[in-house]
């Protein structure tokens, strides 16, 4: 190859390496889509468990600091968990999630993070336990309760993202469950 040709390919090859990083970079920088309007596993599986907002309440006002606690029950009996991953979604813009604190009898979390920019909030727990934390057949246990302060009017939901997952004890297989959203309207 001649001294021409390789003076010309050269920089050519760099523009095309530097568009192809410029283009990485904006596909990563992306902000993914919220769309968790309901989660559940496949319509094949029977769902174990079950997890609800333990609150009822359709409208609250702005600037109304309130408690929001999510609970998990269980279809069976004496289940036990040995790892439970939680992604919730939310429109930081209505509304802004000042803490998260755990539920009785579960470990401290191995990972917590609120990203109120994101409008996201991750709680990831193992528990030490040899036989996990237990659920009981149709009881409600407060997994964690968020402490939110909503922002302005609007309609904000609260949802578990598609991430989010239950890890039985006794298999180590990762657990069917459905979710339900929460709704809440903001007023002045």
């Amino acid at each position: 190859m001649n001294q021409k040709a390789i003076n010309f390919l050269i920089p050519l090859f760099a523009i095309v390496v530097i568009i192809e990083s410029l283009v990485l970079v904006a596909k990563l920088t992306q902000k993914p889509a919220v769309t968790s309007v309901k989660i559940s596993t496949s319509t094949n599986v029977v769902s174990k468990l079950n997890y609800k907002w333990g609150i009822n309440l359709d409208t609250v006002k702005t600037g109304v600091m309130t408690n929001v606690p999510l609970l998990l029950t269980s279809v069976d009996n004496k289940v036990g968990v040995d790892a439970i991953d939680l992604y919730i979604n939310y429109d930081p813009s209505i509304a802004e999630v000042v803490d998260v604190t755990v539920g009785k009898g579960l470990p401290v979390p191995t990972f917590k993070k609120i990203n109120k920019e994101k409008g996201l909030v991750v709680l990831n727990f193992l528990m030490s336990d040899a036989n996990g934390f237990i659920l009981n057949k149709n009881v409600a246990a407060e997994l964690i309760n968020l402490k939110v302060n909503f922002l302005k009017e609007g309609t904000v939901d609260f949802s578990l993202g598609e991430a989010s997952l239950v890890v039985e004890n006794t298999s180590a297989k990762v657990l069917p469950f459905n979710s339900e959203k929460l709704v809440i309207n903001v007023t002045r």
